[in-house]
């Protein structure tokens, strides 16, 4: 299985929210890890910021995306 084909499923379409819940829950998780192996590695407190922040930009991202499909399918 190639990664873009990871990749192209993952931006695909959420067909429920459920599966948004469990792709923002996954990326926090992600996101968590690497903080944790930032701080091990005593990384500059500002790439931990853009971590932290580009979590919470991601997801939301994610999640208008899916309410403009929501709203697109249902009009």
């Amino acid at each position: 299985m190639s990664l873009w084909y990871f990749l192209s499923d993952w931006l695909a379409a959420v067909p429920t929210r459920g599966a948004l819940l469990k792709r923002v829950m996954i990326n926090a998780a992600w996101a968590f890890a690497i903080l944790v192996a930032m701080a091990l590695l005593q990384v500059r407190a500002e790439y931990a910021a853009v971590v932290f922040f580009g979590v919470f930009a991601v997801n939301g991202v994610m999640c208008v995306v899916y309410e403009r499909q929501r709203h697109q399918t249902r009009g």
